[in-house]
């Protein structure tokens, strides 16, 4: 019995898919085909690294699409997506994108996931930047921990690498259940530069009367200066598993309502944010 079947007991497995930060690699000096695959997009993306410029222009605006595809029919369940990260061929994802992706346990050995990485251009269609895939069958996957590969992007042309782009993914393998009884729940906290007193959340001081507040919930919905008032109460029948902690690096923008943000700073970069995450678990009888 496979790995998967055996952890899943029969019932459906999921597939842990995290999109998270990559490395600051050199841009290539060529792009990727510009067509549509016939085959969709890949499953766990955890950092894409050295995307090639989309559009002649001097940077990507790289989303990625995400599928697993059954290998003996070529069938694929609901494709799901990343945001996209602006002006960067090195793109962050923070907080981490997480996707779940249920089948059955025995037919998780013929899946594939597959990601495609697409450059957004607002005027024109998206560039088609490259594809990874990775087959699940033969991997060992201990249940609860994620698996990292390193998966070289491929033109989809001509099937060749692209020379230095790398895609980085983490795969983990959980239970239906195991899944159901697992929720985290994420807040983001705020600051703002000004010239005399640099990085900070005060109010007088650093922020203005019009910046909404220093803490939202993950729906960008609910505004405070504390963390206490946006964060949610943990779920009936749940515990915390751990205190909120700190994901990834700030990230900079211009305005606290903005929906995509940058993983560097430039000169127009009078704002950042952080993610805070919490993870809950249903209780097994014993309080914590």
């Amino acid at each position: 019995m496979s790995t998967f079947a055996a952890a899943a007991g029969g019932d459906n497995v999921g597939i842990i898919v995290t999109l998270k930060k990559c490395a600051d690699l050199p841009i290539a000096d060529l792009r990727a085909g510009s067509f549509i695959p016939d085959v969709g997009p890949l499953s766990l993306v955890k950092d894409a690294v050295s995307l090639l410029p989309g559009g002649g222009e001097s940077s990507s605006d790289p989303y990625v699409k995400v599928k697993l595809v059954n290998t003996t029919d070529m069938s694929h369940g609901e494709e799901q997506q990343s945001p996209t990260v602006h002006k960067d061929v090195n793109p962050v994802w923070l907080p981490p994108c997480r996707f779940t992706l249920l089948v059955p346990s025995d037919k998780v050995e013929v899946q594939r996931l597959v990601l495609d990485v697409w450059d957004e251009d607002k005027m024109s269609k998206d560039d088609y930047l490259g594809t990874t895939k990775l087959d699940l069958k033969g991997l060992e996957l201990e249940k609860g921990f994620a698996q990292t590969f390193t998966l070289d992007l491929l033109d989809v042309k001509t099937g060749d690498k692209v020379p230095s782009a790398k895609v980085f993914i983490g795969v983990q393998l959980q239970t239906a259940a195991e899944m159901a009884s697992e929720q985290h729940e994420t807040v983001y906290e705020y600051e703002r530069w000004t010239p005399t007193g640099g990085w900070g959340k005060k109010y007088p001081g650093h922020l203005l009367p019009s910046d909404p507040g220093c803490w939202s919930d993950g729906s960008f919905e609910k505004w405070s200066m504390t963390m206490e008032e946006v964060e949610l109460p943990i779920p009936e029948g749940m515990h915390s598993l751990e205190h909120w902690v700190t994901e990834g690096d700030w990230m900079f923008g211009t305005d606290f309502r903005q929906k995509t943000w940058m993983n560097k700073k430039s000169n127009i970069s009078f704002v950042r944010r952080r993610a805070w995450v919490r993870k809950c678990e249903t209780k097994t009888g014993v309080e914590k």
